[in-house]
């Protein structure tokens, strides 16, 4: 009978487990979203497969646009599931560990109701080329790298304060942009 109790209370902590790890997130409600209103991408998503995304914004392969509407189809505190609007799906896999927030956080971090127009508002022209190509160039102000790269994540860059900003191209590989003055002075890859 013991047994049978303590393979019992196995279970149930085994599906309290697995159910806390598949605890529904709604994107509208995080967003605050009116109805009607469109949800967007802050920043270019960057991927090599559409249905393994990592939240780090790993800078391989293509990327879906700064600026792109989404539909959120669901999340959970691991991952965010949404379509663009030519119908494609993406799965982000979201490490709490390695972005240091919770889905709720990155769901701000990462999509608006800001139309693109309002998010490139301040934006120098000259900057626009770059960041619609997914690059960052000395002179880009944060706000620019922030729509072309994203935040960099906190493991590496606790915080958007910082004068470094460190980003990973390739998952064993990062690169460093230098902050003076609120503007790039340079873009370091250690790894060459």
């Amino acid at each position: 009978m013991t047994r049978i109790l303590a393979g019992l209370s196995g279970m149930a902590a085994l599906l309290l487990a697995v159910a806390g790890c598949a605890t529904p997130v709604v994107v509208p409600e995080v967003l605050q979203q009116p109805k009607d209103a469109g949800i967007y991408t802050r920043f270019n998503l960057w991927y090599s497969d559409p249905s393994e995304i990592s939240s780090l914004n790993v800078q391989q392969g293509r990327f879906l646009p700064v600026g792109s509407r989404v539909e959120p189809e669901f999340a959970t505190e691991r991952e965010l599931v949404f379509r663009d609007e030519q119908g494609a799906r993406y799965v982000i896999d979201f490490d709490a560990g390695m972005r240091m927030c919770a889905m709720r956080d990155f769901i701000r971090e990462f999509l608006t109701l800001d139309s693109p127009e309002k998010q490139f508002e301040g934006v120098r022209p000259e900057a626009l080329p770059y960041i619609r190509r997914g690059e960052v160039v000395p002179g880009m102000s944060r706000q620019e790298v922030l729509l072309a790269y994203g935040p960099p994540p906190a493991c590496r860059t606790p915080s958007l304060r910082n004068e470094t900003w460190i980003y990973w191209i390739a998952p064993e590989q990062t690169i460093r942009v230098v902050f003076r003055n609120d503007k790039v002075r340079n873009i370091i890859n250690a790894n060459e």
